[in-house]
This record gives C-alpha cells, sequence and structure tokens, in this order.
C-alpha cells in the first residue's frame, strides 16, 4: 500500500553523507551513500546498474521497498511489457476457462469457440460484477448480477430488458480483451496495444528450448504458495536465477546435485537470461531423491549436455521456467505490491507420461523434492526482504554466478527510465 512521502527535513544519513562513529573520532559509511536512487524519492531519479568492466552490481535496496518505485514498475514495466500467465493446455478444450488476478485486475484465460486462447477482463460492461470466478468449462460467460451473457470471445449476446435503453447498442459492447500470444504453449499477455510482438524477441530462446518440444507439454501439477509471500517480486527472480546460494541455503539439498560452481550463465540477445546448472560428475546414484534428479523418464531428444543439467530460464519481467532432463517447470508469479507476491509452481511432462502406472509416485517425490527447496527459499527471501528495508542496506557486489541479476537490474533500470511511451 503505498503513503505519502515524509516531508520532514532528511536526516544526514539520508542525505549520503558519512555519519560518526559514537565516542570515537573514526568514520562510518551510512546506508543511501552511492546507491544511485534517492531513498526519500526513490522515482527521482533512475537506478543505474553498471557495466560488466565495473564490477557487477545489483538494484538499489529502495527498488525492492518503496512503494513510489513500485507504482513506477507498474507504468513502465508490467503495463507495457508481456506477462507469463498459464499454459495453454490449462483451458486446453473450447469452453475451458481459468480465472486470474493480475495487477489488480479479474481477469480469465479462455478458449473460445474457435480453439484461440484469448484473456479478458471478467467484470461485466454494466455494473462492474464479476461474470465469471475458478476454473471450469462454459458455453457462455452469464452476470450473476442482472444475467448480461457473453459470448467465449467477449462478446455481449444478451442483455435483458435493454432494448428500450436510449442509445444502448448490444453489438458495440463487449469484455475488454488483453493482448495474448501464446509461446512454445506458454500464454503472455500485454496490457499495452503498441507492444511489439513477443514471439521474435524470443527467437534465440525458441532455439535453446527446441529439444524440450515445449508446445507438447502437459501441466499435470499445481503447487500452491498458501502463505504470506511477503517479498518483492525481483527478489523472487534473483533468488530464483542464481545458483550461488546453493553453497549456503541449499548445501544439503541442491549443491550436492547441483555444485554452484559448474553453473553457467549465457550471455542473452533478447529480454531474458539463462543459467545452465550442471550436475556434479561421477556417480549421482545416491542422488536419486533430490529434487533435480530424474524421476520420470528423461526426453529422449535430449543431447548429452542436456540431459545433464537444469536450465533456468528467466523471461523478463515475470516469467519463470526451469527445464529439467524428465519435465519442466514454471512459476505464475503475480507481483501485489513492493513487499508481496502471489505464486504458484506448475509442472509439466511430455504427453504419454501421466499413463505410467507409477506416475502418481513419481509426481510425488517431484512435488516432495521441490517442497524442500521451496521452504529453504521462503526463509530466505523473507530475511533478505527485511534486511533490503535496513539503513545500511547497498547493493553489493555480486558473485560472477549472480551474473543474471545483474542482467536482469540492467533491465530493469533501463525500463523503468523510459518514459518515451
Amino acid at each position: 500500500m503505498s503513503r505519502p512521502l515524509r516531508s520532514r527535513r532528511r536526516s544526514q544519513a539520508e542525505r549520503g553523507e558519512v555519519g560518526r562513529r559514537r565516542g570515537s573520532g573514526s568514520r562510518i559509511p551510512v546506508a543511501a551513500r552511492k546507491t544511485g536512487i534517492r531513498r526519500d524519492d526513490p522515482t527521482a531519479d533512475p537506478p543505474r546498474v553498471g557495466p560488466w568492466e565495473e564490477g557487477l552490481r545489483g538494484l538499489p535496496p529502495a527498488c525492492y521497498t518503496s512503494p513510489e518505485f513500485y507504482a513506477r514498475e507498474t507504468e513502465r514495466i508490467f503495463r507495457r511489457d508481456w506477462l507469463l500467465v498459464g499454459r495453454a493446455d490449462e483451458v486446453g478444450e473450447p469452453g475451458d476457462y481459468l480465472s486470474l488476478d493480475l495487477l489488480g485486475e479479474p481477469v480469465v484465460m479462455v478458449r473460445d469457440g474457435d480453439g484461440e486462447v484469448r484473456v479478458l477482463s471478467r467484470i461485466c460492461r454494466h455494473r462492474a460484477m464479476p461474470v465469471v470466478s475458478g476454473a471450469g468449462h462454459a458455453r457462455t460467460f452469464v452476470c450473476p448480477y442482472h444475467t448480461w451473457t457473453y459470448a467465449l470471445d467477449g462478446r455481449l449476446l444478451g442483455a435483458p430488458e435493454m432494448s428500450r435503453t436510449p442509445g444502448f447498442d448490444r453489438t458495440g459492447c463487449h469484455l475488454p480483451s488483453l493482448r495474448t500470444e501464446v509461446w512454445e504453449g506458454f500464454v503472455f499477455v500485454s496490457f499495452d496495444p503498441r507492444a511489439p510482438a513477443l514471439g521474435p524477441s524470443l527467437a534465440g530462446l525458441t532455439t535453446l528450448c527446441r529439444s524440450y518440444s515445449l508446445a507438447s507439454l502437459r501441466t499435470v501439477r499445481s503447487v500452491d504458495f498458501d502463505m504470506d509471500c511477503g517479498w518483492n517480486w525481483k527478489l523472487m527472480c534473483e533468488n530464483f536465477m542464481e545458483p550461488y546460494h546453493h553453497i549456503g541455503t541449499h548445501r544439503q539439498s541442491l549443491e550436492p546435485l547441483m555444485p554452484a560452481r559448474r553453473s553457467v550463465t549465457l550471455d542473452p540477445d533478447g529480454p531474458y537470461a539463462v543459467v545452465h546448472m550442471r550436475y556434479r560428475e561421477g556417480d549421482r546414484s545416491t542422488e536419486h531423491d533430490r529434487w533435480g534428479a530424474s524421476a520420470l523418464p528423461v526426453v529422449e531428444r535430449l543431447s548429452a549436455d542436456e540431459r545433464n543439467r537444469a536450465t533456468l530460464i528467466h523471461v523478463f519481467p515475470t516469467g519463470l521456467l526451469t527445464l529439467l532432463p524428465d519435465h519442466v517447470e514454471f512459476y505464475r508469479l503475480f507481483p501485489e505490491g513492493p513487499g508481496r507476491i502471489r505464486l504458484e509452481k506448475l509442472i509439466c511432462v511430455p504427453p504419454g507420461v501421466e499413463a505410467r502406472p507409477t506416475f502418481e509416485a513419481e509426481m510425488a517425490q517431484i512435488v516432495k523434492g521441490f517442497l524442500e527447496i521451496r521452504d529453504e527459499d521462503i526463509a530466505i527471501c523473507r530475511a533478505v526482504q527485511q534486511g533490503l528495508g535496513s539503513g545500511f542496506a547497498e547493493p553489493g557486489r555480486l558473485c560472477h554466478l549472480e551474473k543474471a541479476i545483474w542482467q536482469f537490474a540492467r533491465h530493469v533500470a533501463a525500463r523503468v527510465g523510459d518514459g518515451a511511451r
């Protein structure tokens, strides 16, 4: 929730000057020095993330805590870029729908009668009542308030007694539609009718993912985060993409199977980042029950390199995908403020895998392994979010294993500083 800017005079520490240690003549650095963004108004100047040669740094702490900065992100990132909302197979048949709440907007992902996947506003054009909720199958959407009826493509089909209302034109009334694009089976939407098409910008990523046949996958499991996810959306993305914390947070869960030092960060040619987390060399049979170990049959088309790694993909700003040798996972990540997100993990498998007699047991193993990693990450994200509010927090030097954070930070800084559109 936003709050007014403080009107009192800024203290010496907030001005980025140097404080004096009590009882000593020595001086210590304080919170706001050289952050590149003023703490009292983080929208006054766009954050600066320097080039590789200057050394890796991320965004200033205020970018993770400020309501004003989050409002700028909403305006210049979320309302302009392509946001991942789900998979096309979640609405596999005409009439299948899934209700979502995106940036405070109630929307519905639906497959219409022609087989096209659409994302529509759920708000009735009459008196703003949501016309549908939850997930299911429908031939039409009927508003429960006054039974205005809409087709699956958003057209208004019926409005009782409105023929006597002067100026009312049923044919000109429809549920607003977000721009929708399906990339490799993943559904992205944009609030901006002028946003460049998504597909061409992901051409390099399409090539990288070809062996996994992403478009053919089936979404078979959803794991809700039924808890307060009280951390910033960028912190979630950064924690997802960097393997450096394997040596600390996941030293007993992920590090034995995917040592941080074996990870490789690619140099992207589009609005995304890619990290390959390579499995450790030698016999891995003792790690068969860990997250990341193949519980399902390995995809046959994969190369030797692909069989021996997990690939993390961040499609900016919020698309988080994990390609594993036997299945694919992704997050449905919806920001809800500077310090809160809504999360859901979804698991996808190749066609036919569900028919295996051992499938349920194998899926239970995958989910169990994920929950262990999830709980470790939740504790870290909550603690770091609290730390980012400290007056002593600053953008520290990043390890080369955190290069994806730097890539993302440069993207955010560029987008937030772009007021052209």
